[in-house]
């Protein structure tokens, strides 16, 4: 079966590869698969993983959870066991904008700025803010 410019694969013991390559990554029909077992009328509810059963769901939280305990229960400090305190990293971060470890390309060029044109004396190469003859008028 295809849908649109992807291949899709459906079998009929609950598998389905398509080109996008989501129902294998996610055990979940892509879109996709849901189109193309609509044309053909099967139910796309068989391609689901039994992953996304209510029951695989319960057993998930069947299990005790553990948290953790107050510090004053904590183990401390014993080489002979092998538990050593956590420490923090041994380096400071340096004052200022963090250097970038990009690489720059053809992109990263900035272009060549247009001729300034002078909206008062109409010559290139400066402003209306910066123009001499405007500064000299005024003075």
């Amino acid at each position: 079966m295809s849908s649109r410019s992807y291949r899709v694969d459906v079998t009929p013991g609950g598998n389905s590869v398509c080109s996008c390559g989501k129902p294998v990554i996610y055990h979940l029909p892509c879109a996709h698969v849901i189109s193309s077992t609509a044309s053909v009328r099967i139910s796309h509810l068989e391609f689901v993983s039994e992953y996304y059963t209510m029951k695989n769901l319960k057993m998930t939280y069947l299990e005790e959870f553990h948290t953790i305990p107050d510090k004053e229960y904590w183990p401390n400090h014993d080489p002979a066991t092998g538990l050593f305190p956590l420490s923090p990293p041994n380096f400071r971060r340096r004052s200022g904008r963090p250097k970038t470890n990009r690489y720059r390309n053809t992109m990263d060029e900035r272009r060549t700025q247009s001729t300034r044109l002078c909206s008062y004396c109409h010559i290139v190469g400066h402003n209306r803010t910066t123009c001499p003859s405007r500064r000299a008028n005024h003075e």
